[in-house]
């Protein structure tokens, strides 16, 4: 019997026996075993393609793939949601870490997590009428970020506390402040 038949039979030590055994039940007894657990492990191993996509694979499997996708310590925690934890590993590579401490990246991670916000600079360059040649480091660029009012001293506002000092621009000036005119 060839390979791919003895396997479609899920039987795949037993089915490759010469024909004297293939009617012995202590030859089948003994291969049972055997076969189940090369099943299942082919299963596994077939299966593992599935496994390693963030969007297709088991939840359990999510705290395995985040820190070969970047996410250790502060940067993970197993209690997020699914959905959330699916978002930012499918995201690693491409668009967090490639552009990491940018507006956008923050503005990405806080949307991952379904954070109702606006992100706006202040104090931005016009041409013809900002002034230039401040000595080095004396004007750093500053934003805000608007959150509504219902998350305020909630868990949603410490946790984009917590997501703005990981991915927000570094060597900035941030302020977040509650205002549900703002948000869309």
């Amino acid at each position: 019997m060839q390979t791919a038949e003895s396997w479609a039979t899920s039987k795949p030590i037993y089915s490759r026996l010469p024909d004297c055994y293939q009617t012995n039940e202590i030859a089948e007894w003994l291969t049972d075993y055997f076969d189940e657990l090369l099943v299942g492990t082919k299963a596994k191993v077939d299966d593992l393609p599935r496994q390693l996509n963030p969007l297709l694979c088991d939840p359990e499997w999510l705290d395995f793939l985040a820190p070969l996708t970047g996410f250790t310590g502060d940067y993970w925690d197993k209690t997020w949601a699914t959905e959330t934890k699916r978002l930012l590993i499918s995201n690693s590579f491409i668009n967090i870490w490639a552009n990491k401490g940018s507006k956008e990246v923050l503005s990405l991670v806080l949307n991952c997590f379904d954070i109702r916000h606006l992100i706006t600079s202040r104090g931005n360059f016009i041409l013809g009428t900002s002034t230039t040649g401040d000595p080095l480091g004396t004007s750093a660029w500053e934003y805000i970020i608007y959150l509504p009012t219902t998350y305020k001293y909630g868990n949603k506002f410490k946790l984009t506390q917590k997501l703005n000092s990981l991915y927000g621009p570094c060597w900035c000036s941030s302020e977040i402040i509650f205002n549900d005119d703002y948000i869309p």
